[in-house]
């Protein structure tokens, strides 16, 4: 567009003298302009408006052509710097065709580069707000290296700052032994995995490279994903499957031995009695755990049905307690039941008396003999609670925060002794959240143990 210009201005230059020249040697011609003395006052005035009307012509031509250019020029250059400048206005100082024309034409260009950037900042705040608010840590680098995009995800769940702006440093502060042309020109476009503990989380490290349309490497992309979740139900399945073996093998084993021995030696009456008996035991205890296990199923596959009801809740509890006084006594505990406020609950009845016949039988186990056991009922926020209360051995705070977990249990080998599961308490869980209620536990070792239970009330 410059040399345009310069072009343009050059040949109104050479123009304006060959004019100027022209008329000069026209009016010499007709003797207006006297040869003989051409530096007269007469002369010399003629000569100056001459001069006059071709500058004054020249600059009209420069306006109606230069000035159209430069003001296109201008527009030009704030396109570069990401603005665009009217250009409709041009047209009233312009009187050629040619000009209208480019005019006309670098208007259509402005206004599709002003729907293509206003389609493209859309589109790349709506993918900025999806990176931003997605779990996953999304971290991009250029082919240099340099971070081009980091999400909050990414940047809380590496635990890293803005001084991290640098695929090195952020490989470096992670301890990987990974080189960025490894990944970068990597055969059929494949991603490497990395798994990694950060602040007790574990994080899956996804690295992929990604291409332009012409299959130009542009970078590389790095998705962080916490899995802790993932990896801690995993554990538990493997954990879980672990101790139904054991679980089953252990009854199991004394069952064999036992019958093994009544088939192969001649036992009196008295021992081949104990015998049975040692096996009715284990067989029962087998039967047990067997039906702990599909009521679990039951709640995993949603195929628990709940016979919801209006009942009293304050009814249901010395009910309860009423049953296992006896269960008490072997063991001289004192159990009560104190109704603050008498309450009625919606809920399936059978299965909120096994949770509290559940919760009543533990605290009667794992309290040393001559203990209380304390059942308070009542309601709060619209809500209806019963409380049981014992001043057994407690559990320590590292055991409460898994005490509802299948199969775990605080003291293993008494628990067994005492004819546990170790699937009560997840089958209370279980039975609470189903029928829309709460349970929390507090507890400290040798100070005794505090269960609340809320249900709603209709």
């Amino acid at each position: 567009m410059k040399e345009t210009i310069k072009r343009t201005i050059l040949l109104l230059s050479i123009a304006t003298i060959l004019i100027t020249y022209l008329s000069v040697f026209y009016l010499m011609k007709l003797e207006i302009i006297l040869t003989d003395n051409l530096f007269q006052i007469n002369n010399i005035i003629i000569l100056l408006i001459i001069f006059a009307v071709v500058l004054t012509l020249a600059s009209v031509l420069s306006k109606m052509i230069i000035f159209p250019l430069k003001k296109l020029e201008k527009n030009m250059k704030s396109v570069i710097d990401g603005k665009a400048l009217e250009t409709k206005h041009l047209k009233g100082y312009n009187k050629f065709k040619e000009i209208d024309e480019l005019i006309d034409i670098y208007s259509t260009m402005m206004e599709v580069i002003k729907k293509n950037n206003f389609d493209l900042n859309s589109q790349k705040s709506k993918t900025e707000i999806i990176l931003e608010q997605m779990a996953d840590g999304v971290i991009a680098f250029s082919v240099t290296k340099d971070v081009v995009h980091i999400n909050k995800s990414a940047i809380n769940l590496l635990g890293i700052s803005k001084e991290y702006d640098d695929f090195d440093k952020i490989i470096k502060k992670l301890s990987l032994q990974l080189e960025f042309d490894q990944i970068m020109y990597l055969p059929n476009y494949k991603n490497i995995e990395y798994k990694v503990i950060i602040n007790e989380n574990v994080l899956n490290l996804i690295f992929v490279p990604f291409f332009s349309d012409k299959l130009i490497p542009m970078g590389i992309i790095m998705v962080v994903r916490n899995v802790t979740e993932s990896v801690r139900l995993d554990n538990m399945r493997k954990e879980f499957v672990a101790n139904v073996s054991h679980e089953l093998k252990t009854p199991l084993t004394s069952i064999k031995g036992y019958s093994e021995t009544m088939m192969r030696v001649d036992l009196t009456g008295a021992e081949i009695s104990e015998f049975a008996r040692v096996i009715n035991q284990e067989a029962n205890r087998m039967d047990r755990l067997v039906a702990d296990l599909l009521q679990l199923s039951k709640f995993d596959y949603s195929k628990a049905s709940w016979k919801k009801t209006t009942f009293s809740l304050s009814d249901l509890a010395n009910t309860v307690t009423e049953k296992m006084k006896y269960s008490a006594s072997q063991k001289e505990h004192i159990v009560k039941c104190e109704v603050i406020v008498p309450t009625k609950v919606y809920a399936d009845k059978d299965s909120i008396e096994q949770v509290i016949m559940n919760i009543v039988s533990n605290s009667i186990k794992y309290t040393p003999d001559g203990g209380n056991i304390m059942l308070y009922v009542g309601t709060v926020n619209n809500s209806a609670y019963i409380k049981i209360i014992d001043n057994g051995m407690g559990i320590s705070e590292k055991d409460l925060q898994r005490i509802f977990e299948r199969f775990y249990r605080v003291d293993k080998a008494r628990s067994r002794q005492m004819g546990g599961t170790g699937l009560g308490l997840a089958i209370v869980k279980e039975i609470v959240d189903g029928n829309g209620g709460n349970i929390d536990i507090k507890s400290e070792i040798d100070k005794g143990t505090e269960i609340i239970i809320t249900l709603p009330v209709k």
